[in-house]
């Protein structure tokens, strides 16, 4: 007879985080040329995945069929508006930008642990409702919404236009198929 115990599989598995992770893929591409959202989506919700229970995109229409999404409500294309929309319906949340491949679960999970943003671009990052009051409608920026930034450097890397595909790692864009 055996008598080890049974392993239960959530235990054997780490548990994904319960603050659900928002992807920002509402911008206009404009400096890119096309929509880079289509090029990064997968990468990006695979992820996030990786790390939580629930991953939506956000964007003003839904771009992806078969994936989750959070229409934001705003006309203007700025993530500072998407962001409020979020916190004040989901309280506490984490957000990534969908052009920002580098980034890793170790990170996401580091950011999450620390709710903290990333220093170098606070579109990483966690937020909560306690933050609304440092929202700044004037200059629509989210730098400072978040005081806690943590460095991450070359995970930060973002891509804004079709030149800055040169600053990836070869393994990335052969997975995303750059020549």
């Amino acid at each position: 007879m055996n008598t080890k115990p049974v392993e239960n599989r959530e235990n054997s598995k780490e548990m994904k985080n319960n603050i659900p992770c928002f992807i920002l893929a509402g911008g206009k591409s404009s400096r890119f040329g096309s929509d880079k959202a289509k090029l990064f989506y997968k990468h990006q919700y695979n992820l996030c995945k990786k790390v939580f229970k629930e991953v939506y995109f956000v964007a003003k229409e839904k771009k992806f069929k078969k994936y989750p999404f959070f229409l934001e409500k705003s006309k203007t294309f700025a993530p500072f508006f998407a962001l409020a929309e979020i916190i004040k319906k989901h309280k506490k949340v984490f957000v990534l930008n969908i052009d920002t491949p580098l980034v890793s679960p170790d990170t996401l999970k580091k950011l999450l642990k620390q709710k903290a943003v990333a220093e170098e671009n606070p579109l990483i990052g966690f937020y909560d409702y306690t933050m609304l009051k440092n929202f700044n409608n004037e200059t629509l920026k989210i730098y400072g919404i978040n005081k806690k930034k943590v460095s991450i450097n070359k995970e930060s890397v973002n891509i804004n236009r079709k030149e800055d595909l040169n600053l990836l790692p070869n393994k990335f864009r052969k997975r995303f198929k750059i020549k």
